[in-house]
């Protein structure tokens, strides 16, 4: 078992935009604020976005030996065993990392997007929308994994909640929420982050279901331009004017990027549909960039924090680093 046969199973080209998601919603939550608290969000991303694309191809074993036998569990390269094997240890770092590093509430967060993972995989994957609406929810999940390791508890308001008599105890979570009224207003903006993402994954997973078959429906190729279109409305709704604010910005270059990638998979032969799949992919770290400058603390919309704008650079020059991987092993 080489270490080419594991990148080729996780999908080494999306593994790059695996951390963005849990670092721009831990970003918007926090209204541009980095510390410590992101890393087990995006270790456990990490952890469970690998462990459910290796749990997508035990799965799809048999289907694998007749239309991908280059796959590395067809191939034997690795076996079904050590797949499992790697799959629960992945599970399993994933959630005790989140409970040890953030609590019970972000654990909770964990379990809900383990839960929509195996649903994808066990469950909808193969049902024409549902399916990739589940695999959406997966990405937004992640997003809101990071907010909610982003806002964490407030020990002022929880202790005078704690101090309450037991006839009042049921006001411990009016207390905590009054705490967070900034936070939930943060908290907002990233469940619609996560939507936007969502909205997009969605369009590229209906786009990767063709990805065996000898015609692409015409509407299944447009999708995922609508879908990062009516994602920049939803970032628009937060953010300042084009060129003057770097969030919508970046996410009408991605736009843009989007045109390209379509009318080059609409004159491209079906085929040629798994590599194009990791172009549309890699567009998620130019989305991701766009939300990490989403949020602004210092007033105005620009200059954005130091943090947010460190971050955004940061995940755009994963893109070539995306695309170098993208053309060693497939992203679908």
């Amino acid at each position: 078992m080489s270490a080419k046969a594991w990148l080729q199973l996780f999908r080494a080209p999306n593994l790059f935009t695996v951390p963005g998601d849990p670092l721009a919603g831990f970003l918007i939550a926090t209204g541009g604020i980095l510390d410590a608290r992101v890393v087990p969000a995006v270790v456990a991303s990490m952890c469970l976005y690998s462990a459910g694309l290796a749990m997508n191809d035990v799965i799809d074993y048999r289907e694998d030996l007749a239309e991908r036998p280059s796959r590395p569990l067809p191939s034997g390269a690795i076996s079904r065993t050590a797949a499992l094997t790697a799959i629960l240890g992945l599970c399993v770092a994933g959630i005790a990392t989140v409970h040890a590093g953030l609590g019970p509430r972000a654990a909770v967060m964990g379990v809900a997007l383990l839960l929509t993972i195996w649903l994808y995989n066990f469950t909808t994957k193969r049902l024409p929308i549902v399916g990739p609406l589940t695999m959406g929810t997966c990405r937004g999940l992640s997003i809101l994994l990071g907010a909610v390791a982003g806002i964490g508890p407030d020990l002022r308001w929880l202790n005078v909640g704690l101090a309450l008599p037991d006839s009042l105890s049921f006001l411990v979570p009016y207390f905590y929420f009054q705490s967070h009224s900034m936070g939930s207003w943060y908290f907002n903006k990233a469940i619609l982050a996560g939507f936007a993402s969502m909205l997009y994954i969605a369009a590229v997973t209906n786009l990767a279901r063709h990805e065996t078959k000898p015609v692409i429906p015409k509407f299944a190729k447009m999708l995922p331009l609508a879908a990062i279109f009516a994602g920049y409305l939803i970032v628009k709704l937060f953010t300042g004017r084009i060129l003057m604010d770097p969030s919508p910005t970046l996410w009408l270059v991605a736009v843009v990027l989007c045109i390209i990638q379509t009318g080059d998979v609409l004159k491209q032969p079906a085929q040629m549909l798994p590599r194009s799949i990791g172009g549309y992919i890699r567009l998620l770290l130019v989305m991701q960039a766009a939300l990490c400058v989403m949020p602004d603390n210092v007033g105005g919309g620009f200059p954005k924090t130091p943090a947010s704008l460190l971050c955004a650079f940061g995940l755009l020059a994963m893109v070539p680093l995306s695309a170098w991987a993208g053309r060693k092993f497939y992203a679908s």
